[in-house]
């Protein structure tokens, strides 16, 4: 028998006609009605930066130069240097110990010889000075030429669907005149790290003139279609917690590296429609990103399967990213978005109904801007990455509006952090914690879920659902093989805490589990993951899902 909770909090509906509520009914929809994602990632595996290309350069230029004879002294009042267009306040000073002075020929030729070790030592090994012939020296002035190298022009082979233009402009800011080895092997660096390039070598070489140089990068594309299918027990069981997916990416769709992902998935109450596409718009690395998301479920379980609750949610997003910093080691960027949330819920199928305050007649839609700034840094032992986020609930584009205190006016924070620590060669540490603070009530796209294979094992999916939350988790990685990446074992620990501004906190508000997991990668396509969560805090909606037992598993076959 169904019983109606006289204290449900609800905007605007009341139960059909013989239709009896259970008082656990909200929490069923908060755990079914999609969250934000968390956009930050488990930093891959510590690792030096790849080692740039060797590049080979050419001698620095160094023209025929005058040969007075060596015991000749004559009074020199100023040296012009000519043609620097950088380190002039170390070359002024240089230049100042050799004027007013009588000085030889030998004097000159040092002076011309240290700015050129100068400029080799500052990076710019193809640059370099000499002394012009036929100067007078009748009036005290004394001439010293600079040569600072240049690219005559950059040489791109290899590419067969990527266009060059996606490189050139990679290189473009690390090629400007004067030519710097360090910021062109910087620059090579990243190319390395870019996903749509397997191998990159390069080679300088002479130009048409002293001074001139010629960039010969020779390139290999990585594949750029990926396919695969991925099953695992990572939904809510009040859908279905065991969903399988299909995806297809393509990281150079059009030729210009534009990334096309598509993602279906379908649980026995679930079906998940997931697509995005990126483009590149600025040579540091820029995107544009869009995305759309559709999500339609309906609540299974017993005693909720005969009421027809369902959910239908939407999502669009857009969002510019531009990093500011960045290098082989580290990279800090800067973003803006924007998001339209769109929620329905229903009941006896097609009824509409709010489960709770906020919602008018259980639809819910926000309008959200988010700025967001996030970091990270690579060693050979460890990776730190962190992630600040801003989000402004705004009344725009037919966001909900009321007077309950909880609608789509909000602000709200959310901030990660990732340690990837290498204790040992072989053991690998891995810490991540992630908080969400508001001084609003939330709608439920929204709020900040704990609970389940991504947050605190040993719980269901979005256990606990709150405006406010922390959660810590704590992973070693142990290889039992010779391969480290082929099979590991890894204990954990999680943590986490939720609380309401103006509801009622969940019941429990605080959840921890410790376990073991497995991940065995059996070929370079198909890897598994296991694991088993102990529920360290006890809670009264335990069902009899693998979830609920604290089991998850986790298949993933990409054969492209």
């Amino acid at each position: 028998m169904f019983y109606l909770n006289p204290n449900l909090r609800v905007a605007q509906s009341t139960p059909p006609p013989r239709v009896t509520i259970p008082p656990t009914a909200p929490g069923r929809v908060e755990e079914i009605i999609p969250k934000p994602t968390k956009p930050l990632p488990i930093p891959s595996t510590p690792s030096a930066p790849p080692t740039p290309p060797n590049l080979e350069t050419p001698p620095t230029p160094q023209p025929t130069a005058p040969s007075p004879p060596t015991n000749l002294r004559f009074y020199i009042k100023k040296i012009e240097v000519l043609g620097n267009t950088v380190l002039k306040e170390e070359i002024s000073q240089l230049v100042k110990k050799y004027e007013n002075r009588k000085i030889t020929f030998e004097d000159l030729t040092a002076l011309r010889s240290a700015i050129t070790e100068l400029y080799v030592k500052k990076g710019y090994v193809t640059s370099g000075a000499f002394l012009p012939n036929n100067q007078a020296l009748d009036k005290g002035i004394v001439q010293i030429q600079v040569v600072e190298g240049e690219l005559e022009r950059i040489e791109i082979t290899g590419l067969s669907r990527l266009g060059k233009g996606y490189v050139l402009r990679r290189l473009r800011s690390a090629t400007k005149a004067p030519l710097n080895r360090q910021r062109l092997e910087e620059a090579l660096q990243l190319l390395q790290l870019d996903p749509l390039l397997e191998r990159v070598n390069a080679e300088l070489t002479a130009g048409s003139a002293p001074g001139r140089n010629i960039l010969q990068v020779r390139l290999k594309e990585a594949p750029a279609f990926h396919a695969g299918i991925i099953i695992g027990n990572n939904q809510s069981p009040s859908i279905g917690s065991i969903q399988g997916s299909v995806f297809v990416t393509h990281d150079n769709l059009l030729g210009f590296g534009d990334r096309l992902t598509a993602e279906y998935g379908r649980t026995e109450g679930l079906n998940l429609y997931d697509f995005s596409y990126t483009v590149p718009l600025l040579p540091r690395n820029g995107t544009l990103s869009f995305r759309y998301s559709n999500n339609d479920s309906n609540i299974i379980e017993v005693p909720f399967q005969d009421l027809g609750i369902r959910s239908q949610s939407e999502t669009f997003s857009l969002s510019l990213r531009q990093p500011l910093v960045q290098s082989p080691e580290s990279e800090f960027a800067i973003g803006v978005g924007l998001d339209l949330r769109r929620n329905q819920t229903f009941i006896l199928d097609n009824i509409p109904y709010s489960f709770s305050q906020g919602p008018e007649n259980g639809r819910s839609r926000i309008t959200v801007i988010r700025f967001y700034q996030d970091w990270v840094n690579r060693t050979a032992t460890q990776v730190l990455a962190a992630r600040s986020q801003f989000s402004f609930g705004i009344d725009a584009f037919d966001a909900t509006i009321n007077n309950t205190g909880t609608d789509g006016r909000f602000f709200s924070w959310l901030g990660q952090f990732q340690w990837v620590q290498q204790l040992s060669p072989r053991a690998l540490l891995v810490t991540r914690i992630d908080t969400q603070l508001t001084p609003d009530s939330l709608l439920s796209l929204e709020k900040f879920s704990i609970g389940g294979v991504d947050t605190v094992r040993g719980y269901r999916q979005n256990q606990v659902v709150s405006d406010n939350g922390v959660v810590a988790s704590f992973e070693l990685r142990i290889p039992v093989t010779a391969d480290p990446r082929t099979l590991q074992i890894t204990p954990f620990f999680e943590i986490g805490t939720g609380w309401n501004n103006r509801d009622a906190n969940p019941d429990p508000n605080l959840i921890a589990g410790l376990g073991l997991g497995v991940e065995w990668q059996i070929n370079r396509s198909l890897d598994v993951r296991l694991d088993y969560g102990i529920p360290l805090v006890g809670v009264s909606n335990r069902g009899d899902s693998l979830q609920d037992n604290g089991l998850y598993f986790l298949l993933r076959y990409q054969p492209f």
